[in-house]
């Protein structure tokens, strides 16, 4: 599986891929030496380890904005990020990534002529939804190159699970050319409810909500530090209550999560084209959305390096994280 001599075979791109959560409850029970989840963790230290051992010259990452770098004031389906600073905010960590900004420019003239859209920022302030998976793959997040790619995830309306898939191949497409180890991290719950924490703009519950949600704290009562400060406060009750088990998360729909999971795994994505978003929040709550997430680093993954064969390493909605939680990886045989 590692390629030692730090080249890649034939001088051509190699593919890694791994999908996982990005929840914050994840850094709050660690944090707290909170001992649950033992098969999760155990699937995921291996995927590190597989990480490491593939060693990759390029990290790209598909992770989403949770109203805290990205607000209703304008909200893209897509952002090619040139440079990235990681906040501090719940479940995430805080810190500088390193990303090549020639890389990043290379990357969104390509989806530029193929005919995707492609909004990009100079100066993103990410979240959780990408600072803790690459807190777990990597330690320090300026490790490696990263090319982190954002989807609205989050916001009505979300891109179509198709464009995510198409956006996922010409991205592969893209990286297949730069004849470079390259890891695809896909993140995010499967089924969990995000609603009552993130509302969106027609369901606010008052105006001051709706304010926040639209300038990010540069009007209205509520400040950025006190919607942090709240949704700290939030997740750590719901932590707690699950960890004491006096709450169990009813959003959870292992049906959905498993049919989806088998579908991914079956390596034929387009399967997901007839997927619609109502269905989507209908069985899976406004989290799983984040699948789409999951569906566009798969397919990159694939259009970068044909041998990629994804397999389920581990599914449980009854962990303490109050989400569907899975995790998809690379079969290193094939790598």
């Amino acid at each position: 599986m590692p390629n030692n001599n730090n080249s890649t075979r034939n001088n051509a791109s190699a593919g890694f891929l791994a999908c996982v959560p990005h929840v914050p409850l994840t850094k709050i029970q660690e944090s707290l030496g909170v001992k649950a989840n033992e098969e999760f963790w155990s699937s995921y230290e291996k995927r590190v380890e597989e990480f490491k051992a593939f060693d990759p010259e390029l990290v790209i990452i598909f992770g989403g904005n949770h109203m805290d770098g990205i607000h209703l004031k304008l909200m893209p389906q897509f952002v090619v990020i040139h440079a990235a600073e990681a906040l501090d905010d719940c479940g995430g960590w805080p810190g500088p990534l390193d990303v090549p900004m020639d890389v990043a420019t290379a990357l969104t003239e390509h989806l530029n002529e193929h005919e995707f859209d492609i909004t990009t920022s100079y100066a993103m302030e990410v979240d959780h939804g990408f600072s803790n998976p690459l807190h777990y793959f990597m330690g320090e997040l300026n490790a490696r190159p990263v090319l982190p790619i954002n989807i609205n995830t989050i916001a009505d309306p979300r891109p179509t699970l198709r464009r995510c898939r198409l956006l996922g191949e010409e991205i592969g497409r893209f990286a297949k050319t730069l004849n470079k180890r390259i890891a695809f991290l896909g993140t995010g719950g499967l089924s969990h409810q995000t609603d009552f924490v993130f509302p969106q703009y027609h369901t606010a519950p008052n105006l001051e909500v709706r304010d926040y949600l639209v300038h990010g704290g540069d009007k209205g009562p509520i400040t950025r530090e006190k919607w942090r400060n709240d949704v700290v406060v939030g997740m750590d009750k719901l932590s707690r209550d699950l960890v004491e088990g006096t709450f169990q998360a009813p959003w959870i729909n292992e049906e959905w999560d498993k049919k989806f999971l088998s579908t991914l795994a079956n390596g034929n994505l387009a399967e997901f084209d007839n997927w619609t978003d109502t269905e989507v929040l209908d069985a899976a709550g406004y989290g799983g959305s984040e699948v789409r997430l999951w569906i566009a680093a798969a397919a990159a993954a694939q259009a970068c390096d044909e041998r990629s064969d994804f397999k389920v390493d581990f599914y449980s909605g009854e962990t303490t994280f109050a989400v569907g939680a899975g995790i998809v990886h690379s079969d290193p045989s094939s790598i």
